[in-house]
């Protein structure tokens, strides 16, 4: 298969090990990768899945292949702003309010949900997410009140340390009054504010890092 060829956001098929599996240029790290899908695997074969890794792991070892775990992925994926359902979005938060206008097409004559969407548009959106980079240090974890002044005005939904930036990073949801990059905001952390500014996302240099890298040789 000539992964070349295929371009962001659309798959292939072929065969691994002898089973076939699809390959779709998406990925959830922010960097130019794919994902493989087993499929049309018999029950009773399902613990075979092994061999397909294997070989995969076999075959990229003379390109500096390496494996690694979830806590990779999700440092990776929020580094680059990406949601994690349950954390930072579900079926109660709008594309609205997470910023994922993209995925909405308000002109389009109907679809399910169109109607509560126009009316969250007339009233006015009650929070917005956010990018927050810590100014001191900390670390910034799901469920962590964010404060401007006196003031409680959102909560962290995602949060880790940035290898890559070496500082604390996440993302949250704030009322929208207060959504300005750069603003100083403060994480309560073990009953302590510790500032913090608003920032976009992705957090790191995109010309550096990144699907949208420059600097690759």
């Amino acid at each position: 298969v000539d992964l070349s060829k295929v371009k962001f956001w659309r798959l292939t098929t072929t065969k691994i090990a002898g089973y076939d599996v699809i390959i779709s240029n998406s990925g959830y790290t922010g960097e130019n990768g794919f994902e493989i899908t087993f499929w049309r695997i018999p029950r009773s074969e399902i613990d075979n899945f092994i061999k397909v890794y294997n070989e995969i792991i076999n075959a990229g070892k003379e390109y500096g292949l390496k494996e690694c775990g979830l806590g990779a992925r999700d440092t990776l994926r929020l580094e680059a702003g990406l949601v994690l359902y349950g954390n930072d979005i579900d079926e109660d938060t709008t594309p609205f309010e997470a910023k994922l206008d993209y995925a909405v097409k308000m002109e389009k004559d109907k679809f399910i949900g169109k109607e509560a969407l126009q009316k969250q548009l007339e009233e006015g959106l009650k929070k917005v997410r956010i990018g927050l980079m810590m100014i001191e240090q900390g670390i910034p974890r799901p469920h962590y009140e964010i404060w401007y002044g006196n003031e409680k005005i959102g909560i962290v939904t995602s949060g880790t340390y940035s290898p890559l930036l070496k500082v604390g990073i996440g993302m949250g949801y704030i009322k929208p009054q207060y959504d300005e990059v750069n603003r100083e905001i403060e994480v309560l952390i073990r009953e302590r504010r510790v500032k913090a500014k608003i920032v976009k996302w992705p957090f790191y240099d995109e010309s550096k890092y990144g699907r949208g890298r420059t600097n690759v040789p």
